[in-house]
This record gives structure tokens, sequence and C-alpha cells, in this order.
């Protein structure tokens, strides 16, 4: 008989001690269940975060949800545009170029000329060469090939349809052919401002 006292007792204190429990853990839930967080904009895009911002204040409740936007949050990952000075060169340089085009999604420019051209000296001189066109050439993946420098090269010239020199032609990308941009017009150079639209023109209608 004295044994099941002593078992009721443990059992009693056992339930006073689960109880006591879950009472503690009720008591901090409600707490635990409200944050705040903010609606913010960031570079345009809707964000939540738990920093204040200049956005409104969404308060989660115990449910811990919130009615849905009408035009919900979308992660668009950020593309980086493409921007160096690099240029690759020959049929081989070619075949980079179409790899870092494909990362990128940025024009090539292709730039075919010979070393007596002296055309291609003054397309240099004055516009590839120059700080303006130099910065304007930056958003294109650029490629100088050289024909007379071997018969590969000359292949690749002659295939795009080359017949002269300089010959510059611009691909908007990996799928499309490359289109001829004319240096000159009436032997009177392009400007850098002329070039700048033509490449801004292409980047835009991708």
């Amino acid at each position: 008989m004295d044994g099941v006292k002593m078992d009721c007792l443990k059992i009693e204190r056992a339930m006073k001690t689960i109880i006591s429990s879950i009472l503690c853990v009720c008591a901090l839930l409600p707490a635990a269940s409200f944050a705040e967080i903010y609606k913010c904009k960031v570079n345009g895009k809707l964000v939540f975060t738990d920093q204040p911002c200049e956005g409104g204040k969404v308060t989660l409740g115990e449910t811990n949800s919130m009615a849905a936007e009408e035009q919900p949050f979308e992660y668009e990952p950020l593309q980086k545009a493409y921007n160096s000075s690099q240029w690759y060169y020959g049929h081989a340089g070619y075949k980079r170029a179409l790899r870092v085009q494909k990362k990128y999604n940025a024009p090539i420019f292709l730039y075919f000329q010979a070393d007596w051209c002296s055309y291609c000296r003054e397309l240099e001189k004055g516009l590839i060469n120059t700080s303006q066109g130099a910065k304007v050439l930056r958003n294109v993946v650029k490629v100088k090939i050289t024909p007379e420098d071997s018969k590969r090269d000359d292949d690749f010239f002659r295939r795009l349809g080359g017949t002269g020199y300089p010959t510059v032609l611009l691909q908007k990308d990996s799928i499309s052919s490359p289109q001829t941009l004319q240096m000159f017009s009436n032997k009177k150079l392009m400007t850098a401002n002329t070039l700048s639209q033509v490449v801004d023109a292409l980047i835009v209608s991708k």
C-alpha cells in the first residue's frame, strides 16, 4: 500500500512539472510570435527586412501570416554588364569571345585589318585607340583579326563576306550573323558618339 502511495506521489510531481513547463512555453509564445519587419525598396526591388527603412512596417500576428501582395516580390539575379578593355586575337580568339559573349550577353566587335592598311591605322588612331573610342568599346567583346596571318584567319574572313580592309562587324549574340559596320562614309571616319549610339542600340535591343 505504501508503495502505491509513493508511486502516486511521483506521478503527481511529474504531472505538476509537465504542466508548469507547458504554461511557461505558452507564456512565451505571444512574445515570440509577434515580429516586426519592414517592407522596403532596394534598387527598385521590393524586399522585406528587419532593418528600419522608409517603407511601411509589417507586423506578423500569432498565425505568422500576412495578406498577399498585389505584385509579389520575385527574385531576379543581378546580371553584371560587360566592361573590359580586353582584346582577343585571331580565329581562336573569336571562339573565346563567343564564350565571353554567352556569359555576359554582350555584343561582339570584330575588326579585320592588315598591317599595310592605311585606313586601318586611321581607324585605330582616330577612334579605336582614343580615350572616347576605348570607353565605348569596353561594352563589347573585342576581336582583332589579321587574315594574312594564317589561312584559317583568311578563310574565316572570306566566310563572313570580307573583301577589303578595314572590315568591322558587330555580332548581337552567338546565334546571330555578324553585321557590317561602315566605319567610313565618304572617306570620313565614324565618330565615337556615333559608335556609342550604335553599340547602345544593339545592347538595348537584346
